[in-house]
């Protein structure tokens, strides 16, 4: 039986995402702060993206949407600085606002690289698919019109 992620079932553990993911600590800092071992928050990194893409798919995932909306927030707010200081037309807030903002962007690349990185699964391509698949078409020779149905339903599957 596969052992459970002992940073997935910490109680703080959608603290540790964040500080992972929005505040880039070390592992060893988190380690220390949060008293798990290095070795599991290095296991843990594995799940980052598979957090983000069901955040991305589905609000269930609280941990994962949380991180993004204060992504989103972040990035709100730094415009919103940016603005206010185009207008008093201090250079230096200027100039400050947009090293911020900069950061943001930074932030939201990883983060969709993170995303674009996570495994996908092809169904239709994995093995027992497909055995499965032949098991059917060959259980259905001796219905033609079933057969038939039944392979272009699967080939459209394969299509999509």
């Amino acid at each position: 039986m596969a052992m459970k992620c002992t940073v997935c079932a910490h109680p703080e553990g959608h603290a540790i995402n964040e500080a992972l993911i929005i505040e880039g600590k070390s592992l060893r800092n988190i380690e220390k702060q949060y008293g798990v071992g290095y070795s599991a928050v290095q296991r843990h990194k594995v799940h980052i993206p598979q957090l983000l893409l069901k955040a991305q798919e589905s609000l269930e995932a609280f941990d994962a949407a949380s991180i993004l909306a204060k992504i989103r927030d972040l990035e709100g707010e730094t415009l919103e600085q940016l603005q206010g200081a185009k207008t008093d037309s201090d250079r230096k807030h200027v100039l400050a606002a947009i090293r911020a903002q900069r950061a943001n962007l930074e932030l939201v690349s990883r983060i969709s690289q993170l995303i674009s990185d996570a495994t996908t699964i092809n169904i239709v391509r994995d093995p027992t698919f497909v055995q499965f698949n032949t098991l059917v078409v060959n259980a259905l020779e001796p219905y033609p019109e079933a057969r038939r149905a039944v392979l272009g339903a699967l080939r459209s599957l394969g299509d999509a």
